[in-house]
């Protein structure tokens, strides 16, 4: 999957293309980790699906989001 991601300030934004599950759940993992993201599905009708993350480093908040919510689906794949 690729991702657009835009700086503003120390706020990191970035477009998951409409794909609301995957954003919720990085969501969730950076919450894991004590940090602060956001979630905008936008209008109803568009085609934005933005996680918003605020923090000093916001890439490396977010690599750490994504190796956790990874973790969560190795973890759930090893139950099936």
């Amino acid at each position: 999957m690729e991702l657009e991601a835009v700086e503003k300030g120390d706020r990191l934004i970035v477009n998951f293309q409409k794909n609301h599950t995957v954003a919720n759940l990085v969501r969730k993992a950076i919450w894991k980790n004590g940090g602060e993201a956001g979630y905008d599905k936008g209008h109803p009708l568009g085609e934005d699906s933005n996680l918003v993350i605020d923090a000093d480093n916001p890439r490396e908040v977010l690599k750490e989001g994504i190796d956790t919510a990874q973790e969560w689906m190795e973890e759930l794949e090893d139950q099936a």
